[in-house]
């Protein structure tokens, strides 16, 4: 069965289906994260949204001659953080909202998550290297400058952090055990990029018990991960709970036929009669 979404908005899900071929692209970033919001959004430009982020670039540009890295850098900072004040929501963060890069372009707050897109898509229309990198519990955007890292937190209002830095900053969330590599500040893939805002969604909406969202999400997240098949259960149980008893039992069953070994594969089961 080829998916096609049931509670997802099919304006949604067709966009963010039209990138997969070019996922790795820039343009594939930025639409897939406009496609996210579509699903509570209604009415999205996506042309609007991509004249207002160029229009920040532009507004860059007029006041740096040349293409010296750390002057680009200073007047992005001041035109994203001090003039627009982009920053945290931090009284809403539970918002939904916050996830969704054209609100967030309303409403100048958002999640890391979001406003590191939304800095590393303008800072690379100033010919800037910049790369997401998904600490856990907090996204920032890396960037080379004089030879080191350094890592940009758009949820601190542009606050730049070194590696260490950003290591005791974990340290101070999860404790002392908390595990540290470089592997953690490597460059995410736009598909994982795309991936972490579906699961911001996920948890937001299962925590809610939203289940109609929480089924659009993953029908979203399954388009990005056609071959992981735990989502093909995850959706059955959630469309169960919606009460769409005929997709929810054909989903478990496509999961149940190709992972038989399940170690819940009883319950499954007799979920599957019940809903059959």
């Amino acid at each position: 069965m080829s998916p096609k979404p049931l509670c997802c908005s099919p304006d949604a899900f067709n966009l963010l289906a039209r990138q997969l071929p070019v996922i790795n692209s820039s343009d594939a970033l930025l639409n897939c994260a406009v496609a996210i919001s579509m699903h509570q959004m209604d009415k999205i430009n996506i042309g609007a949204v991509d004249r207002q982020l160029q229009r920040y670039a532009d507004k860059v540009r007029s006041r740096v001659k040349g293409s010296q890295p750390q002057a680009l850098l200073a007047h992005l900072h001041d035109v994203l953080f001090e003039e627009e004040g982009f920053c945290g929501n931090t009284e809403g963060y539970y918002n939904p909202h916050n996830s969704y890069l054209p609100a967030v372009l309303e409403m100048k707050k958002g999640l890391p998550i979001t406003l590191s897109l939304l800095y590393k898509i303008v800072a690379e229309r100033l010919g800037l290297r910049t790369w997401g990198v998904g600490l856990p519990g907090h996204f920032l955007v890396g960037l080379e400058t004089d030879g080191a890292m350094l890592l940009v937190d758009s949820f601190a209002g542009g606050r730049t952090l070194t590696p260490d830095e950003a290591h005791e900053r974990m340290i101070e969330q999860f404790g002392p055990e908390v595990g540290w590599s470089d592997e953690l500040l490597r460059p995410a893939s736009n598909r994982h990029w795309i991936t972490r805002m579906l699961q911001n969604l996920l948890n937001l909406f299962g925590t809610s018990n939203r289940y109609a969202d929480v089924a659009a999400v993953l029908e979203m997240e399954m388009l990005l991960w056609p071959q992981e098949q735990h989502l093909q259960r995850d959706l059955a149980l959630v469309l169960a709970r919606c009460g769409l008893s005929q997709p929810a039992s054909v989903w478990l069953d496509r999961y149940l036929k190709g992972n038989p070994d399940d170690p819940q594969k009883t319950e499954l089961r007799q979920l599957l009669d019940v809903l059959k």
